[in-house]
């Protein structure tokens, strides 16, 4: 397929939102080949990987100018100044190319994105830089707008996986979209759901399974605004399970090889050497797939999350380990042995999980307790919340508890009531602009706007504008964490009364607790008519660097909360 044809689809995306957006890229799909379809997929969503690969271009602003300086044969300092002042180096890329005849394929971007993220080394910029710049010399002016954005990781046409997986639906799978969202959760590799429809069929998707080494998408929890509701929706004896403010995490075990992905799907098994040493030695499975919980401890306290995120590094791993040692508390199993259990009860896997673990300094199951009634799970309740935890989740012992991945389903509820008299959680929101500071906080951003995530149109929608809860630190790391855009992203949903002065790229999750849930004129979750819902008194607790944005507080949790 000539990646031409990509492109000319891709500049029509960006015209298109809701409804429309999704038929013509259901439409575009119907042309790709199967030979091309995993490949074209990845790279319409801004990537040449599934985001559990971690596939880094290493491609930055500045290699990008020096590329189309080298391409196009024009000095790097005109690249810059056009390139500040367009905002955009797909739209400075196109400027220069010249007219000519398609001749890429997608198989040329592809593979040549590929050989420049595998590059490393002495000089290994120098060849990226020469690698690039050979694509977009063969490029026409529309195929370097699109070459340029996907390199830097500013693609960005407006939907995400959620889109394409209704595309696939409505496209090849008809009625039987709900076995291609679990077969994503199960597997949450976009590019292969694609590969395998279009080759095998429904039949071939249905055969898609749990793989030692392929992270699942994780169970969520619902929310409850009382404590009888849990034994209404679980039945009359529940487990009551400690919840930890650390780093969920998901351990794959096979054989002598170790992989720790994050809740964000991320590979994080480097940033922790002795938690791999810990599995290896305490838990007795050839392989597994284990849920567990990595705190930091101190003098057996376990220490806030903070404390854990300062292991999150590249370089002096090994000295860190030292210095904030980590314990695992595990607390659910997915496969064991060659055989998935995703589809057995929580009784069944906790007493596969308990026959594994051999508890430790540093790992152990996480605290639970049986409970047949309210005092038994506020009692534990009111002990973690006294030592500083979070609070903690109730689960369902039925027969029918199996673990939904990727699900926010009533196995599971979450108790974590906050110290404000009317809401009784936090919300995970999406940083989408930014307010310029003004008097002590003048020269960098006083307050930020932060949105909802509406699952069901694949958008982002404005809950509230933050601006207490920073520390000075916080607010001085504001312009380095925020991604700048020049224009609104089609995805944001805002009103006019609360443009923000900056657009920020939705890529950064805030955690924030309010006083309570209001109607206004000004926000836009849930919208009906000419009023949305709006969290009252905002306050930023932290940021939420496991939570990818589309894993944020959705609109319909933030509907349902406020009806109660």
């Amino acid at each position: 397929m000539k990646f031409n044809d990509c492109e000319t689809h891709y500049a029509r995306f960006e015209t298109l939102s809701g409804n429309a957006l999704r038929d013509a890229v259901t439409a575009f799909l119907t042309t790709v080949p199967a030979a091309d379809i995993k490949q074209v997929v990845y790279m319409t969503l801004g990537s040449i990987a599934s985001d559990y690969d971690n596939v880094n271009l290493g491609i930055a602003y500045k290699t990008a100018v020096k590329a189309i300086a080298q391409a196009y044969r024009v000095p790097e300092q005109t690249v810059l100044t056009n390139t500040k002042h367009e905002g955009d180096v797909g739209g400075v890329a196109q400027a220069f190319a010249s007219a000519k005849k398609p001749v890429l394929t997608v198989a040329d971007v592809f593979d040549t994105m590929h050989r420049i993220a595998r590059t490393s080394g002495v000089g290994s910029q120098d060849v990226k830089t020469r690698l690039f710049a050979g694509l977009l010399a063969k490029a026409t002016p529309l195929e370097a707008r699109y070459i340029s954005r996907l390199a830097i990781g500013r693609l960005q046409l407006g939907f995400a996986s959620k889109t394409i997986l209704d595309a696939l639906a409505q496209a090849f799978a008809p009625g039987n979209k709900k076995e291609l969202v679990h077969a994503f959760n199960i597997c949450p590799d976009i590019g292969l759901i694609a590969q395998t429809l279009l080759k095998k069929k429904i039949a071939g998707i249905q055969t898609i399974g749990v793989v030692v080494g392929r992270p699942v998408q994780m169970m969520l929890c619902q929310r409850i605004d009382n404590l009888a509701q849990a034994f209404h929706k679980l039945g009359a004896t529940v487990a009551a399970e400690q919840k930890y403010d650390g780093e969920r995490v998901q351990i794959h075990k096979d054989g002598k090889r170790v992989v720790l992905y994050s809740r964000r799907l991320e590979n994080i098994t480097t940033q922790f050497p002795d938690v791999v040493t810990t599995v290896l030695q305490k838990v007795k499975a050839r392989s597994c797939i284990m849920e567990c919980e990595i705190m930091a401890v101190k003098n057996g306290q376990l220490q806030p999350f903070q404390t854990l995120m300062s292991r999150r590094r590249k370089h002096g791993v090994e000295a860190i380990a030292k210095t904030i040692p980590v314990k695992l508390f595990a607390f659910d199993l997915l496969y064991l042995n060659g055989t998935s259990i995703i589809r057995d009860s929580y009784v069944a896997r906790y007493k596969k999980l308990s026959a594994i673990v051999r508890p430790s300094a540093g790992i152990d199951l996480a605290r639970r307790v049986l409970c047949h009634d309210v005092a038994c799970v506020q009692h534990l309740f009111e002990q973690v919340v006294g030592k500083g935890g979070e609070g903690v989740v109730i689960k369902s012992l039925r027969p029918d508890s199996d673990y939904q991945a990727g699900v926010r389903g009533w196995h599971w509820i979450k108790w974590k009531p906050e110290y404000t008299p009317s809401l009784r959680d936090t919300f995970d929101l999406v940083v989408v602009g930014a307010y310029l500071g003004r008097g002590r906080r003048a020269g960098g951003y006083g307050a930020l706007l932060c949105a909802a995530y509406n699952d069901k149109n694949d958008t982002f929608e404005s809950a509230c504008k933050v601006g207490t809860g920073f520390t000075d630190n916080d607010l001085a790391s504001l312009p380095k964490l925020l991604k700048k855009t020049s224009t609104q992203p089609k995805n944001i949903i805002v009103t006019k009364q609360m443009l923000p002065d900056v657009w920020i790229r939705p890529t950064l999750v805030a955690e924030i607790v309010a006083a309570e849930i209001t109607k206004s004129p000004y926000h836009t979750v849930a919208r009906t008519g000419e009023k949305g819902l709006a969290l009252r008194f905002p306050r930023f607790i932290r940021w939420r660097d496991d939570k990818r944005p589309h894993q944020a507080t959705t609109s319909k949790e933030i509907a349902t909360m406020a009806k109660k």
